[in-house]
């Protein structure tokens, strides 16, 4: 049995109905708002595309344990966002108010005031790749996430290929001008901005950092794999 409910992903056809506040997938796939034409889509049955899954292999507590995500796995800044979110009083309460996105703008704050940054070692394609003070290394199969932040712009969801933003070594006051310009993507080309791409990555770092899948936050962790599943989810959307 595979992590997260699915077993197999050729025998599994997937729709969905946006309710959330990120809404990141259904931004990315550009669904419609209206929730009958969705419902419409979905009870016809049929496959209309195919999307990559990703997965995270990662070590907790000595054992290697495994996620599956459809949008992004993170480690650093952006899981330490959401651990923080999500344990936060304030995030309910903003919720109830229909501002549950801008908990997500106070947990960044937070965590650009606290959190120190790690070396961190990317490995893919028989490359390596060393980033000293990284504040986060965000693998994407969608080009959006926490809400429509645009890490990476080229991202697409069918093409074979993870999208890892990494952001080193620059101060917070620039890392956070850095998040403002990500919302359209702007942040490409920037300076303590590298884009990479390819089928799996391996990140080892000199102290743990929290890692997430799809906004759920797994553990603090050294060192993770992100990589694609050979079969693909079918999507009837």
């Amino acid at each position: 049995m595979k992590p997260n409910g699915i077993s197999d992903l050729s025998e599994t056809m997937f729709g969905f109905i946006q309710c959330g506040t990120g809404n990141d997938m259904s931004r990315d796939m550009e669904l419609p708002d209206d929730k009958k034409e969705l419902a419409r889509r979905i009870l016809d049955g049929t496959v209309k595309r195919y999307s990559d899954v990703g997965e995270l292999v990662f070590e907790d507590n000595g054992k290697r344990r495994s996620r599956l995500f459809n949008i992004s796995s993170d480690i650093g800044f952006g899981a330490a966002s959401c651990e923080y979110v999500n344990n936060s009083r304030l995030k309910p309460f903003l919720n109830k108010i229909g501002l549950g996105k801008a908990a997500y703008l106070f947990g960044a704050l937070k965590v650009c005031l606290t959190s120190k940054p790690g070396t961190v070692l990317v490995n893919y394609e028989g490359r390596t790749y060393k980033y000293k003070k990284c504040l986060t290394a965000i693998a994407m199969n969608h080009c959006y996430e926490g809400g429509g932040f645009k890490f990476c712009p080229d991202a697409d969801f069918n093409d074979g290929k993870l999208d890892l933003c990494v952001g080193s070594d620059v101060s917070y006051p620039v890392f956070v001008r850095l998040l403002t310009l990500s919302k359209k993507g702007r942040h490409k080309g920037k300076k303590g901005i590298t884009l990479h791409r390819s089928e799996s990555f391996s990140m080892i770092s000199d102290r743990p950092l929290y890692v997430h899948t799809d906004g759920e936050v797994q553990c603090r962790t050294k060192k993770v794999q992100v990589r694609l599943l050979p079969d693909k989810l079918q999507l009837m959307l």
